[in-house]
């Protein structure tokens, strides 16, 4: 899959001097009195902005409500409430017109506050800044609150930022959730990230606390939501013990939504994928979050799956595979041919061009049959039309190209699964496993991954092998090495049988 970010904030526009022409024209310059912005006009331009932006909201100003701890009556700047499905999300805006930065105990005041009017989220906005430490403790104060701040010049990054992230056709329109900002890096499996902001990927990957968002494309493998759901599930369970469960979420009316909490025992965190269900494709988000953050950031998933927008995109890539075509015209050798027939593959397939796509990869591999990226697009595109004989012979490649490699095993495991059975993937295994009698890593590995697969279907005959791999990986790793937990973990998932 590939992606495209387009990424900025939301409404803004660019404006500048740089290379602008002065007039030579002498003229006397009137010193005007600078025009002081009161608090009246800036809590009207922080109103105006949320009430075009929140269009499905009620927005309102001045509200007084009675504090649920206080017992007075506190006056609410501006309050958004949205309607979910569990029930009015009320967000409190406080537009702060000072002369200083604000300080941490802005940020304190502004949490008691929104707890005390019974709000879920609170959002600061000030027209001097802030400092760091007032940042800090909106994002990682203990409450089950979600809580912002911003300047009010990059309020209108108030929904986060935008993208539009693609893969073959397909593509959405989605906003960040409040406090987030979205990544445009490519990952494997993901096409758009999504963290704090102020923070890195690496860092939000290391708190357990992101989001990322990806496509099922239902034209070429036809499966319901609830199917999608179904066979995450049995993998995650493959890898692992792990307790799901599902909840009410937001409701779309051009959507199907459902919303999965998955407690990943080997994560050490909670996994929480949101689906929107379409006519020809399935949104998915998948939320990584702490159990102690898990209110505030799940409302930020479901922020997302309210936000996105389905859009039409028509992929064209014929300028560029007739540029590869020229150059493969005047490639001499083997080496060359076979690198610009698979990039000429990779490029047909993006664009949905199958048959041609298989031609030029197969004609690649004709050439350089121990290609990983080729074998990798072929199985990509077998996996796409559920060729299944194809698909065996190409895994077959793949495998034995490394067979001491994870990483081959657990692609066979994504491309496979929904498309061959789980004997036929241990077959697959096992026949590896023979023409490798003498590799001991080879015989654990494949011992290892057939384990996980017969998990579900036979589970003494997974526990048979996955002992077994235990006891060879004895003799070749250290104790502490990570292949022991996760055989660890995979035995306690099996079903006690007497």
């Amino acid at each position: 899959m590939s992606s495209s970010l387009l990424t900025g904030p939301r409404g803004a526009t660019r404006t500048g001097r740089a290379g602008s022409h002065t007039p030579s024209t002498t003229f006397v310059a009137h010193k005007k009195k600078k025009k002081t912005t009161t608090w009246a006009d800036y809590e009207r331009q922080v109103f105006d902005h949320c009430t075009l932006h929140f269009p499905t909201a009620k927005v309102e100003k001045n509200v007084k409500v009675r504090g649920r701890f206080s017992k007075r009556k506190r006056q609410i700047d501006i309050m958004l409430t949205e309607q979910t499905a569990t029930g009015p999300l009320k967000t409190v805006i406080d537009a702060k017109c000072f002369r200083r930065r604000v300080d941490v105990k802005a940020v304190d005041s502004l949490a008691g506050f929104v707890e005390d009017v019974g709000a879920h989220r609170g959002m600061l906005i000030t027209n001097t800044g802030f400092s760091q430490a007032a940042l800090r403790r909106a994002h990682y104060g203990p409450s089950n609150l979600e809580l912002d701040i911003l300047n009010f010049s990059a309020l209108a990054t108030f929904q986060g930022l935008t993208a539009v992230p693609y893969a073959g056709e397909q593509a959405f329109v989605v906003s960040a959730p409040l406090g987030w900002v979205i990544d445009a890096t490519k990952r494997e499996g993901r096409l758009a990230t999504m963290y704090e902001r102020g923070l890195d990927a690496a860092t939000a990957e290391r708190k357990r606390e992101f989001l990322y968002i990806n496509y099922w494309n239902k034209r070429r493998d036809p499966m319901s939501c609830a199917e999608l759901d179904a066979f995450q599930v049995a993998r995650l369970r493959r890898r692992g013990g792990v307790d799901v469960s599902h909840r009410p979420t937001v409701q779309r009316a051009d959507a199907v939504s459902l919303l999965r909490i998955a407690d990943v025992k080997r994560y050490k965190c909670l996994e929480v994928t949101g689906f929107l269900e379409f006519e020809n494709v399935i949104f998915f988000a998948v939320l990584l979050t702490s159990r102690e953050r898990q209110g505030p950031n799940i409302r930020r998933l479901e922020s997302v799956l309210a936000s996105a927008k389905q859009i039409e995109l028509t992929r064209d890539n014929a300028a560029l595979i007739a540029e590869l075509n020229t150059k493969l015209g005047r490639a001499t050798s083997a080496a060359q041919r076979a690198k610009l027939l698979c990039e000429i593959g990779h490029w047909y397939r993006d664009m949905g061009s199958l048959d041609e796509a298989r031609a030029a990869l197969e004609e690649s591999l004709a050439l350089n049959a121990a290609s990983y990226t080729t074998i990798t697009e072929l199985v990509a595109l077998l996996a796409t039309i559920r060729d299944k004989r194809g698909l065996i012979e190409a895994l077959g490649r793949l495998m034995r190209l490394d067979p001491r490699n994870p990483t081959v095993y657990n692609e066979l495991l994504a491309y496979a699964s929904g498309i061959l059975s789980d004997a036929e993937i241990v077959q697959q295994i096992d026949r590896l496993q023979a023409d490798h009698r003498a590799d001991a890593i080879v015989q654990a590995t494949c011992d290892f991954y057939a384990g996980q697969v017969l998990t579900n279907t036979d589970p003494v005959a997974a526990r048979r092998r996955l002992v077994s791999a235990r006891r060879t990986f004895e003799q070749e790793f250290p104790t502490a090495h990570p292949v022991f937990t996760s055989i660890r973990l995979a035995l306690r998932q099996l079903p006690r049988v007497r």
